[in-house]
C-alpha cells in the first residue's frame, strides 16, 4: 500500500516566519537548518504512522520553495524523496499506483484570518478556484490526486489548514501541531509533541482508505487565479490562459492532469523511467 506525502515548511511546529532564501546571514542559515530538521522529523513521524497502519511504501514530495528543504540525512530509510527544481510534472510520482495522498507542514490558503504564514503559492495571489471551489495549495494537490482515483486522507500543520482540508474532504484526519494567531505568530506544540500527534493521526488515517472518496473535479476543469495587484494584460495573456481582467485569468482543460501540463508547460508525453524497471531501487538500471 503506497502513500504519497506532499510537504511544505510553513505548517511545521516551531516555524512562524517566512523563509527568506536570499538571506544567508548566520542566524537565518542556522534557523533554516533547524527547520529542515524539524520537517524531516515530522515526515518520519508521519511515515511511522502510515507504516504502522499498513503502508508498504511511502513516497515524499519535498514541496517547499527550492524543493530541497527536508534534511534528507535524517529521513527514515524506508522512505523515498522527490526533491529539486525543474521537475518533469506537478507532484512527480503521484499517479494511480498510489493508494492515498497526505500533507505534512501544511499552511492555510491565502486570505485565512489568523492563519500562520497563510498564502497560496505566493503572497501576491489572492486565491485559486477549481470549477468554482476555492482551494489552497493542498486542495489543489488533492484535486490532482483525485484525477488518478487517489483519496486525500491526512493533513498535518496549522489548525486552520486542517480545518480547510476537512471542509474540502470530509473525513480526512487532521494532525494539528499549531494554532495560527496571525500571519507571523502561532501557539505551537513542541517538535517532540508534534511528532507524537502526527504519528498517531497518520496511523489512524490509514483506516480512511476506502472510506474517503477521491476529490473529483470532473470535466472540463476550469481553473481561476486572482492576484491582489493588477497583473494580466488582455492583449498578452499567459500561456494557455484567458484573461478575465487585470487581476484574474483562467485555464480550461479536459482534466486535472492536462490542466497542470497546460498551466506549467510540462511535456504530457513524459514517462517515469522507474516504471520501466522491476526494481526501482536497483543501483544498476
Amino acid at each position: 500500500m503506497k502513500i504519497y506525502i506532499v510537504t511544505d515548511l510553513e505548517g511545521v511546529a516551531g516555524v512562524q516566519n517566512w523563509d527568506n532564501r536570499t538571506d544567508d546571514t548566520p542566524y537565518i542559515t542556522a534557523r533554516r537548518a533547524r527547520e529542515s530538521r524539524w520537517l524531516a522529523e515530522e515526515v518520519n513521524a508521519a511515515a511511522r504512522g502510515f507504516f504502522a497502519g499498513g503502508a508498504t511504501e511511502v513516497v515524499v514530495n519535498d514541496g517547499h520553495g527550492a524543493g530541497c528543504t527536508i534534511d534528507i540525512e535524517l529521513v527514515d530509510p524506508r522512505v523515498q524523496v522527490f526533491h529539486g527544481l525543474d521537475r518533469p510534472n506537478y507532484c512527480t510520482g503521484l499517479d494511480e499506483t498510489c493508494d492515498a495522498i497526505a500533507s505534512v507542514g501544511t499552511h492555510a490558503k491565502a486570505g485565512t484570518a489568523c492563519g500562520n504564514l497563510s498564502h497560496t503559492m505566493g503572497k501576491s495571489i489572492r486565491g485559486y478556484w477549481i470549477n468554482g471551489v476555492s482551494v489552497g495549495e493542498t486542495g489543489y494537490q488533492a484535486f490532482l490526486a483525485g484525477h488518478f482515483g487517489v483519496p486525500f486522507i491526512f493533513c498535518a500543520g496549522d489548525a486552520w489548514a486542517c480545518k480547510e482540508m476537512q471542509e474540502l474532504v470530509p473525513g480526512c484526519v487532521g494532525a494539528v501541531v499549531k494554532y495560527g494567531c496571525s500571519e507571523l505568530s502561532a501557539l505551537t506544540y513542541t517538535p517532540a509533541r508534534s511528532r507524537e500527534i502526527i504519528e498517531e493521526a497518520a496511523e489512524r488515517s490509514m483506516a480512511k482508505i476506502g472510506e474517503i472518496e477521491p476529490l473529483d473535479a470532473g470535466s472540463p476543469v476550469i481553473f481561476r487565479e486572482e492576484f491582489y495587484k493588477p497583473t494580466f494584460d488582455p492583449e498578452n495573456p499567459p500561456r494557455n490562459a484567458r484573461v478575465i481582467d487585470c487581476h484574474t485569468a483562467e485555464v480550461e482543460a479536459a482534466n486535472m492532469e492536462e490542466f497542470m501540463d497546460l498551466k506549467y508547460g510540462f511535456d504530457p508525453h513524459w514517462q517515469p523511467f522507474w516504471k520501466l524497471h522491476d526494481d526501482p531501487g536497483s543501483a544498476s538500471l
